[in-house]
């Protein structure tokens, strides 16, 4: 029979190792939102205080003002400056049809699509991931479209002249971006929709692959925005030669400061959609 000293050390031994009040399902602090596993459990979740909500709003108005800005200013400047779109037979239009794409698939609507888990936490997770890939299969139809129109611009040369593919930067970092993105589609698609059917025997791998398939995400805008940036900086500097009754780049008329403000709405996106995706947004509902 144990003496008293013995029960007190076992007693203040079995206190000593007591589990964290986390480990048995107590209410304590949960930071990390697992609602099914698919979770970024490397990014804290910010506090639904009422402040919060009213920054993250904010920040994510500021957001889409860029978003739809960027491609309202780059379809003005197209349409007031350069003439409008072409399939065919006008080689600038073409370019032009190529710009407007590449924008739209590279920035808006991989934009929309990273914030889609941010904007609709009272829905089904399911949900956010089907409008996610229906956002993202659109961004890729633009960007597949718009370099179809590029091969096809270059191809519209006169007699006798070699047409020329891929010889620039903005070409170069275009194509890392495109495969790039397209390994991103489908590993997400396979990982995060298809393995689904068999959800508790992959929850945790798609739970260690969610904060690389995000950050890949982020690296995949940033790749993309320097292929938009150095493109419109190329049509730039060859549109606004101030010849054949174009204004150069540097007199700085209205054409240079829409090319600019698109450029600019670019950079912001840049720093926003990052610091939206990894540090604001409230805990998602299990549903």
């Amino acid at each position: 029979m144990p003496s008293n000293g013995t029960r007190k050390h076992t007693s203040s031994s079995n206190h000593h190792h007591q589990p964290p009040p986390h480990a048995l399902g107590s209410s304590a602090p949960h930071y990390y939102d697992d609602d099914d596993g698919d979770t970024d459990r490397g990014s804290p979740l910010t506090s639904s205080s009422t402040s919060s909500r009213c920054w993250f709003g904010f920040l994510y108005s500021i957001c889409q003002l860029l978003l739809f800005g960027s491609v309202i200013l780059f379809v003005y400047w197209i349409i007031q400056h350069e003439e409008g779109f072409a399939w065919t037979a006008n080689r600038g239009k073409q370019f032009n049809l190529h710009s407007i794409l590449m924008l739209t698939g590279f920035i808006f609507l991989n934009g929309q699509s990273m914030l889609i888990y941010k904007s609709f936490l009272c829905c089904k997770k399911i949900y956010n991931k089907i409008l996610h890939c229906i956002v993202f299969v659109c961004s890729v139809s633009a960007i597949t479209i718009g370099v179809v129109s590029a091969i096809q611009a270059q191809h519209n040369v006169p007699k006798g002249a070699q047409p020329s593919h891929f010889y620039s930067l903005h070409s170069w970092i275009g194509l890392a971006a495109i495969g790039l993105f397209a390994l991103q589609f489908v590993v997400g698609f396979f990982s995060f929709l298809v393995l689904l059917c068999c959800d508790q025997a992959t929850r945790g791998f798609r739970s260690r692959l969610l904060p690389t398939h995000v950050t890949f995400g982020l690296i995949i805008f940033h790749l993309a925005s320097a292929a938009c940036l150095t493109g419109i900086l190329q049509t730039a500097r060859y549109r606004l030669s101030g010849k054949d009754g174009h204004p150069a780049y540097k007199d700085f008329e209205e054409p240079t400061i829409v090319i600019n403000a698109v450029g600019a709405c670019i950079i912001a996106l840049c720093i926003l959609i990052p610091y939206i995706v990894r540090n604001c947004g409230q805990k998602r509902k299990s549903l």
